[in-house]
């Protein structure tokens, strides 16, 4: 990907993330499933589940026991301002580049680009 096309997407990515973290009561879009796709993506989890009141994103993760049985665990990650940590969320690697460029895509940010 080259250098000009990285930027757009990291900067509308992060503009995206400000957007969908305030309330538009007059816009229909349920912006949840992107901070979930986000925030699963970062950590590889499972699941995750949002207390906003109490400022805690719980996230499931799958982990390893000596006996090579897995498990799943709840880890509690807290947080102050939610847009802060998506955008904390965010990897400059290729592969996760092309997963933000499918989202923009997704929410209408930027057109179809070819990788």
């Amino acid at each position: 990907m080259n250098r000009s096309l990285k930027h757009t997407v990291l900067t509308e990515l992060h503009n995206l993330i400000d957007y969908s973290c305030k309330s538009h009561p007059s816009q229909p879009v349920d912006f949840t499933s992107l901070h979930k796709a986000l925030i699963k993506k970062y950590f590889q989890a499972e699941a995750v589940h949002f207390e906003p009141e109490n400022q805690v994103v719980i996230l499931e993760v799958m982990v390893d026991s000596a006996l090579k049985e897995t498990a799943r665990v709840q880890v509690p990650v807290n947080y102050r301002r939610f847009n802060d940590f998506l955008k904390s969320c965010i990897e400059d690697t290729h592969s996760a580049l092309r997963f933000y460029k499918n989202m923009l895509t997704y929410y209408h940010v930027i057109q179809p680009l070819s990788a």
